[in-house]
């Protein structure tokens, strides 16, 4: 990939109907997402930095590389030109990094929007991960994170985020516990929907799937939803004589203390009638 050129430092005043938006912006949903802010603040405050086209001045018609949000706003209050600076002509993939990079430092990019752009580039990279880090400025779990989902979620999955309908942690607990498998992903997260997992009982679905592989989703479900108490973190307050008996047992019957504890319990539970063996 060759470097990308700088725009022009001189700026031009480009009527509206001479702009074209380029094929190689990334964003495609959400394109008028908070346009009116940002109408109302350029009305008061005036542009503040000029939109960037591919082309030569006075030989329209001009590509939009950046500033998309900002044309929007000027068509909003009805302006007839922008404010613009230029680069010559480029490539596809440069004019999708400057487009992902703008996206990414202002109003969030959909992620659907931002997987797709992060693995055109990964595939004009020959799939090297550290590249697109160093061409985006994203991290490497970001770019892992878009590489993963984009590869492995199903299209429907993929719709789903784009339209918000899930959220993206979900999908990747989804995916690790299914093991990549799309299909059975897709059956977990409706069941996470269905069943209304808390995070911790999600959490439990997928370490429970990583060490139960061929778990069918309703037994991860299952797990998930069975009644548990972090017993490390649960504190009794026991009379000294019960600690005095339960190291004597310990010692005796050589198990330990959490084992009798636990065992007493449902024998209890038992006893009562509360639990059936």
């Amino acid at each position: 990939m060759s470097t990308t050129p700088k725009p022009t430092e001189q700026i031009y005043d480009i009527p509206l109907n001479q702009i074209d938006v380029s094929d190689d912006n990334v964003r495609v949903t959400d394109r008028n997402k908070e346009v009116d802010e940002l109408a109302a603040s350029i009305k008061a405050k005036g542009l503040l930095q000029p939109v960037i086209l591919e082309g030569t001045p006075g030989t329209p018609r001009y590509k939009l590389i950046v500033g998309q949000r900002r044309l929007l706003a000027h068509k909003a209050l009805g302006r007839k030109s922008i404010l613009a600076r230029f680069v010559p002509h480029i490539d596809s993939i440069e004019a999708m990094v400057r487009s992902l990079v703008e996206n990414m430092q202002r109003v969030e990019l959909n992620h659907a929007d931002a997987a797709k752009a992060v693995m055109k580039l990964y595939s004009d990279q020959g799939k090297n991960e550290k590249k697109v880090c160093q061409i985006t400025g994203l991290s490497m779990r970001r770019v892992r994170e878009y590489i993963q989902v984009e590869s492995f979620a199903s299209d429907e999955t993929k719709k789903k985020l784009k339209r918000k309908q899930v959220e993206l942690v979900d999908v990747k607990r989804a995916l690790r516990a299914a093991n990549y498998d799309s299909a059975k992903a897709d059956r977990i997260l409706d069941k996470m929907k269905e069943h209304e997992l808390t995070s911790y009982q999600k959490k439990t679905l997928v370490e429970y799937a990583e060490a139960n592989p061929s778990a069918s989703v309703e037994k991860l479900v299952k797990e998930a939803s069975a009644p548990r108490i972090d017993y490390k973190a649960l504190m009794l307050n026991i009379p000294v004589h019960l600690q005095n008996g339960l190291s004597t047992a310990a010692e005796t019957l050589s198990m330990g203390v959490e084992e009798i504890i636990l065992k007493a319990v449902a024998d209890w539970l038992s006893d009562q009638g509360f639990v059936h063996a």
